[in-house]
């Protein structure tokens, strides 16, 4: 069963439009020009090649003419309009700034005010014996849902979504937990078992893990510190409190964008980032159809708010970073343009495609994971004797069109809406991405064998022993590992978390639900 950060009963859902929710979504498509339409004329004192190029058919209209201002618009990142409290307009970002600013600004975006994560009602968790069979389990769980959170705003943009670390809880943190146990035990033990997690919730993962040392390993317990990186203050409040309340006094929370930290340590590590990735801010690009060449996309936003996009030869350092690790990969499906066999072979066919009528000079859309790559080099730089467990989304429903493609949705009127473009109004939508594990994967791997990219002196870091990293020397991959949810949690949750999320018809639900999501270890 496919799931994503939804109500499990998803009650005929109406498909509204982007427009009618988003006014400032109507510019969604709005750069509409045509292989075969004049590009715009080079403003003075530009370079050619600095030119944005407006040349991707995405409308039946023949309104081929660039908006001349946006040359004038002046270029920011999220960062720069961290301390805007209303979403800006006359400027143009890269894809990923807009969606970063859309749900990171702490004044207007999304996770700054529109979000409540489901928790089961009972601290303990689901008496899954309880339910008869999934089903029970799952109407049960959307009459909580719609009890508890059903009145939480039921205009635009405020929304409620789950996670397995909520709804198996704690068993899927023990299986997780009990997966890194089993490492430390072999390679450090008896040094400190320090974990690192990233944007932690509610804290429930982190309860989960330290009562299951308590009740198991006492002795690790003693020797563990847990550490936490949160960007959202709200949330920081709660794992602090709960922290307490459990009477954990090993856990620091750090309350900063990860993307900003400058902590770090050579000791050896754990980093944990459940339901993360997926909110990493992408980019998106095109590829020439005559060269091959990337074209990467950014977004304009005009006086009125509305948006655009425009594409222009690949220049961003971070995301030519990206794709050099990509060129470094063996070629398939996941690192070449996202266009047929065909065409792909062929430079003459895809010359006479792109010049037949209507048909576009440049290739489907393509999101590509440069924050995932930033998090992974930080990793590298800041805690270079860590070992890294992912826990993800790898396929989403009703994601926009394009490799890798976002589902962008909001609860409108007690439904969930998804929409067919991120070009929405900031703060209003959740937009997350699925995981490329195998991708992930490799260029993990690739990372974690290249210098790093710190100015300091190697030796104050301490050196890596070969055997350590999850990453390994070339594509060996010796201890690096995707696994589907259930093969995990069998894996390392045993019988034991099994038996303990199985109904009475003899069906455990953790194995059965979330056949969408990965982990990595």
């Amino acid at each position: 069963m496919t799931f994503s950060r939804r109500a499990l009963r998803v009650a005929a859902r109406a498909r509204i439009p982007a427009p009618t929710i988003a006014p400032a979504a109507r510019a969604a498509i709005a750069v509409r020009a045509y292989a075969s339409a004049p590009k715009p004329p080079t403003p003075k004192g530009k370079d050619k090649k600095d030119t944005p190029v407006y040349n991707f058919n995405t409308s039946l209209t023949f309104d081929a003419v660039a908006d001349p201002e946006v040359a004038k618009y002046r270029k920011v990142t999220a960062a720069d309009l961290a301390n805007y409290r209303e979403p800006p307009t006359r400027v143009k970002m890269l894809v990923r700034d807009f969606i970063d600013d859309s749900l990171y600004n702490p004044h207007y975006g999304y996770f700054s005010k529109n979000v409540s994560i489901f928790t089961p009602p009972d601290e303990k968790g689901y008496d899954f014996r309880s339910f008869r069979d999934q089903n029970e389990f799952q109407e049960r769980v959307a009459e909580r849902y719609e009890s508890e959170y059903g009145a939480v705003g039921s205009g635009l943009g405020r929304q409620v979504w789950h996670t397995p670390t909520e709804l198996f809880k704690p068993h899927y943190a023990r299986a997780l937990t009990a997966a890194m146990v089993g490492q430390y035990k072999l390679n450090h033990y008896p040094q400190d078992f320090v974990i690192y997690e990233v944007g932690a919730g509610n804290g429930t993962f982190m309860v989960d893990a330290l009562t299951y040392l308590k009740e198991e390993y006492p002795e690790i317990l003693a020797r563990t510190k847990y550490r936490i990186i949160e960007i959202s203050g709200a949330l920081a409040k709660i794992q602090k409190a709960r922290a307490a309340a459990a009477g954990f006094d090993n856990v620091e929370v750090v309350n900063e964008d990860i993307f900003k930290w400058s902590g770090g340590s050579s000791e050896p590590c754990y980093v944990v980032a459940c339901e993360v990735f997926d909110n990493f801010s992408h980019d998106m690009i095109r590829y020439d159809l005559a060269t091959l060449e990337p074209m990467q996309a950014s977004v304009a936003i005009d006086a009125s708010g509305d948006f655009s996009v425009y594409y222009e030869p690949l220049h961003d350092p971070l995301l030519r970073r990206v794709l050099a690790y990509r060129r470094l990969l063996p070629p398939s499906s996941s690192t070449q343009p996202p266009l047929s066999r065909p065409l792909l072979a062929s430079s003459t066919l895809r010359k006479v495609y792109s010049q037949i009528p209507f048909a576009p000079n440049l290739s489907p859309p393509e999101f590509v994971p440069t924050k995932a790559v930033a998090f992974l080099e930080r990793l590298r730089d800041q805690l270079p004797n860590h070992r890294l467990l992912v826990a993800d989304f790898d396929t989403l429903p009703d994601a926009v069109p394009g490799r890798n493609g976002p589902v962008v949705q909001t609860r409108y009127g007690g439904t969930m809406v998804p929409c067919e473009t991120f070009l929405v109004k900031q703060g209003y939508f959740d937009i997350f991405f699925p995981t490329d594990f195998e991708l992930l994967r490799d260029t993990y791997s690739l990372i974690m064998n290249s210098p790093s990219r710190r100015a300091s002196d190697e030796g104050k870091r301490g050196r890596l022993s070969n055997d350590f990293f999850t990453g390994v020397r070339g594509f060996r991959r010796r201890a690096i590992n995707v696994y589907s949810q259930a093969e995990f949690v069998m894996k390392y949750g045993g019988r034991e978390a099994i038996k303990a999320t199985t109904t009475r018809d003899g069906m455990s639900v953790m194995l059965n639900m979330y056949h969408n999501t990965k982990v990595l270890f």
